[in-house]
């Protein structure tokens, strides 16, 4: 280029040198500065957004780059590929690392002072453009600071607040933007592909994708924002009596500037592992939160009118209300995506594992038939007649089970609940007799999955209760085995999302009448 200006040759070497330092310079200091996007804590001090900022601290959104488990795949992954092949997580998980130049490999751990806050609130909030492509395609603005806004020290806080408070305008303008009550400024992050910039040879292939789920289903309606259920309105419920200075929002198509009401920042979904693996601030609260919204056990009043009520899964047991001993039961557990507004479950389906298991017994309360059973060793689901999940495999056919997305090919089994829809699982099993053994398969149908067993019968055996029960936990052990490695015994904990009982009366010496 240098020859092209027709300079002399100590200009070229001028420029050249210059050029040389500019590209280590966005090498090692980064095209952004880290504080200019990090240093979260100074809007949660005192008198600024205090309520938002403890919202913020045990959530998603704050520990996506932090968060162990991605920081193991990140690492398996600068060592399988490049760490510049780690800009393709850091665009949602690490912004801060990404934009101030360490994802590269000249620097080891990958990350750069306020890689703690993951999306901090300066990236979201300097976010003026997005694509709903997904991946992180974003156009973030830092905005222009206040005169000691950057600076360290009491009095330089002091004077920053001072002008922040006085001056609000300039403040209220570069952090908040029509564009953030859209389900769109979601999707920019929440869609996800792999293309050939990490997957090398073999081209696009889709990941997670809550955005289309949602944009495809029941809960969007084009250009009616009364009948639609936007993200914001599930996962950022209003929060009454609200102490922030950011109560009120004239944005919002159904708010006022005095509602006295902010959006939480907690982002409750589905993760009640990473707050309490990391020891973050408010993790039990925000767990237990958590828990709660995964059954469905939180009600939204702002959308009361277009949202359903009840559990995020609905349950249904049919069975027939009484058999003959020895005679074949059929169950059948319906199961229907009630609330969420994307698939059940969704996110990284190779590592999250939702299951249902079914337990029959006598009035003694002993077991004769069990399917859904953790193994003891391993806790490993046993026999479930349904788990909800994803296989994927590489270029040679094995399991993607590290999460190791630049390797996967396709997937070789995928089951999910889109939302609204139903899915009805079959048990079958023998009623105890004294017959022993298996049952013959002879009345299987093709396409239905089917467990036949026998038991002996109890002495005295009056009713058989049936109990299915639905399972969620954030990563399953194959991976936490693989990751962490089989001694180190990490687990993800388990959650019950719902469950149903029925009984069955046992008639002895007369026909039984189905259901």
């Amino acid at each position: 280029m240098t020859d092209q200006l027709s300079l002399k040759s100590d200009q070229q070497r001028e420029i050249s040198v210059i050029l040389a330092d500019a590209v280590q310079r966005i090498k090692t200091k980064g095209s952004i500065e880290p504080h200019a996007l990090a240093q979260s804590e100074q809007c949660g001090t005192s008198g600024c957004h205090e309520q938002i900022y403890k919202e913020w601290l045990p959530s998603a959104h704050r520990y996506s780059s932090l968060d162990d488990m991605f920081q193991r795949v990140q690492t398996l992954m600068a060592k399988e590929t490049s760490p510049e092949h780690t800009r393709y997580c850091a665009g949602c998980h690490d912004p801060i690392s990404l934009f101030t130049g360490a994802k590269n490999s000249g620097n080891i751990t990958l990350s750069v002072e306020g890689a703690n806050e993951g999306s901090s609130c300066i990236v979201c909030h300097s976010i003026v453009q997005t694509d709903i492509q997904g991946n992180g395609d974003y156009t973030v603005r830092p905005p222009q600071r206040y005169v000691y806004e950057l600076e360290q020290g009491i009095v330089a806080k002091f004077l920053s607040d001072f002008l922040i408070r006085t001056y609000p305008r300039h403040h209220l303008n570069s952090y908040s933007r029509s564009l953030y009550k859209t389900s769109e400024f979601c999707g920019a992050c929440h869609k996800q592909y792999i293309d050939k910039e990490v997957n090398t040879d073999i081209g696009r292939i889709q990941g997670q994708n809550q955005y289309d789920s949602w944009k495809n289903s029941r809960w969007y309606h084009e250009g009616n924002p009364e009948k639609t259920v936007a993200c914001r309105e599930c996962h950022m419920p209003l929060v009454e009596a609200s102490q922030e200075p950011a109560k009120g929002d004239v944005l919002d198509y159904n708010r006022s500037a005095e509602d006295g009401k902010h959006r939480s920042h907690r982002m409750l979904a589905a993760n009640q592992y990473i707050p309490t693996l990391q020891k973050l601030e408010g993790a039990e609260q925000h767990v237990a939160l958590t828990e709660k919204w995964l059954r469905g056990e939180i009600e939204i009043p702002e959308i009361a009118d277009k949202w359903t009520t009840g559990p995020v899964v609905r349950m249904k047991l049919l069975a027939p209300k009484t058999v003959l001993p020895g005679k074949e039961i059929n169950l059948q557990v319906v199961l229907t995506n009630n609330k969420t507004g994307h698939d059940f479950p969704n996110g990284p389906l190779d590592m999250i594992e939702s299951w249902v298991e079914v337990i029959v017994t006598d009035d003694s309360g002993k077991v004769f038939y069990h399917v859904g059973g953790l193994e003891e060793k391993t806790d490993m689901v046993i026999q479930s007649p349904v788990i909800f999940k994803a296989d994927g495999f590489d270029r040679q056919g094995k399991l993607i089970d590290r999460h190791n997305l630049w390797d996967l090919v396709g997937a070789s089994y995928k089951r999910a609940l889109y939302p609204g829809m139903t899915d009805t699982v079959q048990v079958r099993f023998q009623c105890p007799s004294m017959a022993r053994g298996r049952v013959s398969g002879e009345t299987s149908q093709p396409g239905q999955r089917t467990d036949q067993f026998a038991f002996p019968a109890p002495d005295e055996a009056n009713h058989l209760t049936v109990t299915a029960t639905l399972w969620y936990r954030k990563a399953n052990p194959d991976f936490l085995d693989t990751v962490y490695g089989i001694d180190t015994k990490t687990r993800s904990p388990i959650t019950k999302i719902n469950e149903v009982v029925t009984k069955i009366k046992v008639e002895k010496n007369v026909q039984a009448s189905v259901q």
